[in-house]
């Protein structure tokens, strides 16, 4: 799950270790923590898997892998992407670059016509259009 907290801020990521994994112990190493197994160690949660949220920077996207039970190394079932490690192996990759759930930017409204007010003479009456009606039209297409 990844939570955005603000544009350009940074990213509440939760990194979930499956319960059919059979992991007693799990750590969360990184480009964020230097790879550290003991920064992020992973709590049991009520599915009966492991978890932690991470707060990481937006505008990028990070390695890692799990290191479970101090012995062996997991990738994420549900990473965005893998990319080759210089062991021989694939690291998952969690990519906050441009994340789905950023907030979209907020919409631009069309700057309203400026029209003068136009008169028109019918039967020898004065009628006025008022300015702005166009805009009014495009707000309700909306």
């Amino acid at each position: 799950m990844i939570k955005i907290s603000e544009p350009g801020g940074t990213a509440s990521v939760t990194f979930t270790v499956d319960p059919r994994v059979g992991a007693r112990l799990a750590a969360v190493c990184g480009e964020w923590n230097d790879w550290s197994p003991t920064a992020d160690v992973m709590r049991r949660d009520a599915d009966g898997g492991l978890s932690v949220t991470v707060e990481l920077e937006v505008g990028r996207a990070y390695r890692f892998r799990y290191l479970v039970d101090g012995v062996r190394w997991e990738n994420d079932w549900a990473a965005d992407a893998y990319f080759p490690n210089s062991y021989g192996e694939d690291d998952s990759v969690v990519d906050l670059a441009a994340p789905a759930t950023a907030p979209p930017p907020p919409a631009k409204k069309a700057p309203a016509k400026k029209d003068a007010a136009k008169t028109t003479k019918k039967a020898g009456a004065a009628a006025v259009k008022p300015a702005g009606k166009a805009a009014k039209k495009t707000e309700k297409v909306k």
